[in-house]
């Protein structure tokens, strides 16, 4: 499924946190990993004359060029670096704003996953992996992997609510899952009957308004367990679970105290002049969650 993975980097530490997550996704299919790297040049900016506000650039074109020869190094060094025989490994460089770079080379190297970290920095012009993911998963032509801890993916968690865009996310969740032997729980939160409902339908009938309730946890269940035999027709285990309660705060607090460290949902990209939203639900599990995240966008 993820014969092409690309991998930005920016030079830090906390940016390499994505490379063996796609290594190991890599594996599964000998896939082609691509390195990618948009230089930063460190431009000096220097007065003319003291005390005026003209400047002029020292040595622009140097700077480039140095910034150029030292991001093709470091993917490259990087890329030598993998120990994987199956695997075919590219470098690549490629100038320009770092979101823009990493869209136009997915779309023109028809990547299937894009894989990154958040918050690396690098130079004195730093590169903020946190806005430039968020505008990444926005207009991603591909699902987006986002590592945000150094601990491999062992209990993965697929939100279904029952629309044709959640079930966006089962395959390449259980394509991740299966690259990493983790754990898969597909969860749905299942909005409580309105008290005034269970009123009425309680002066209907006797116990009519649990029996609703009721009837609309089994159904979510019944909806769940048809994708756990797939998943556990993939060798995976799988389990489903179904609480009743506000989508996203019910998801979190089941994610945190069951130790759930990674999640796969799929949403709308949508973008504003100032700002990148998604569905209300995976904004609100990105923002709090600690998880690692697989997102599958559809414009």
């Amino acid at each position: 499924m993820f014969k092409r993975i690309l991998v930005p980097l920016d030079g830090s530490a906390l940016s390499e946190r994505a490379l063996a997550p796609a290594l190991k996704i890599g594996e599964l299919e000998g896939s082609l990993v691509l390195l990618l790297r948009a230089p930063v040049a460190e431009v000096s900016v220097i007065p003319e004359v003291a005390g005026f506000g003209s400047y002029s650039l020292r040595n622009l074109t140097e700077v480039i060029e140095k910034a150029r020869h030292e991001a093709k190094t470091y993917v490259t060094q990087l890329g030598q670096s993998s120990d994987k025989p199956n695997l075919k490994v590219e470098s690549l460089v490629v100038e320009g704003e770092a979101a823009e770079a990493i869209l136009a080379t997915a779309r023109e190297k028809q990547v299937d996953l894009i894989v990154m970290s958040t918050h690396g920095y690098s130079g004195l012009t730093r590169w903020v992996m946190g806005s430039v993911t968020e505008r990444v998963i926005a207009h991603a032509p591909c699902p987006v992997l986002v590592i945000r801890a150094d601990k491999p993916i062992t209990r993965l968690m697929i939100p279904l609510d029952g629309s044709e865009l959640a079930e966006r996310a089962i395959l390449p969740g259980l394509e991740i899952a299966t690259a990493f032997g983790a754990e898969v729980e597909f969860f749905r939160a299942v909005p409580p009957v309105p008290l005034e409902n269970i009123n009425e339908l309680e002066k209907a009938e006797r116990g009519l308004g649990t029996q609703l309730q009721d009837s609309w946890l089994e159904a979510a269940s019944d909806y769940l367990k048809r994708h756990v035999e797939l998943a556990q027709r993939r060798g995976l285990k799988a389990k489903a679970v179904v609480r009743t309660g506000p989508a996203a705060s019910t998801l979190l607090d089941y994610a945190d105290a069951m130790e759930i460290n990674a999640v796969a949902m799929a949403t709308h990209g949508r973008s504003g002049l100032q700002k990148w939203l998604y569905g209300s639900v995976t904004e609100k599990v990105l923002r709090a969650s600690h998880a690692h995240a697989m997102l599958v966008v559809r414009p």
